[in-house]
């Protein structure tokens, strides 16, 4: 490539740069991936994405993990050894996850009640505003009704 595309580049410095983009493209990827996160663009990303977007080390076809278990066949019970300081540090953040599931759930049941308490609030006043249209509109109908019947005598 180097001699028929870039004269005027090492084949060193084609090669770095060519690291140093497929590094950025699996990054840029990794990110666009992420639920809840800003789309990030790239100038090269939907070339890059052409070559290498179907490539097993970027987009691999299956993630296994220790659920993962294969149809007819009995689940392997293998545990990784881990050093006790390790296993603690896993629970601890199991632990600390789990606490951070249970506060997002209450949040999310407060903020149920307080917008169910807004709603109602709302529709009291509708209701409110709307009896108060229906007695204005009979006030007037009876001032209609007097005037008439003042007319006549």
């Amino acid at each position: 490539m180097s001699t028929n595309v870039l004269k005027t580049k090492e084949p060193n410095a084609i090669k770095s740069k060519l690291v140093r983009m497929v590094k950025i493209y699996s990054e840029v990827k990794k990110h666009n991936e992420k639920s809840g996160v800003e789309r990030r663009d790239w100038e090269w990303y939907e070339k890059m994405d052409n070559i290498f977007g179907t490539r097993e080390n970027i987009t691999p076809s299956f993630i296994a993990n220790k659920i993962t278990d294969i149809e007819d066949e009995e689940p392997l019970n293998i545990e990784p050894r881990l050093p006790k300081n390790q296993k603690k540090i896993i629970e601890t953040r199991e632990r600390v996850w789990e606490r951070k599931i249970d506060l997002e759930r209450e949040k999310l049941e407060k903020n149920h009640v307080v917008e169910m308490g807004k709603l109602e609030i709302e529709k009291q006043k509708w209701e409110f505003e709307r009896e108060k249209m229906k007695m204005e509109h009979e006030l007037k109908m009876k001032e209609i009704e007097a005037r008439q019947s003042n007319n006549s005598v």
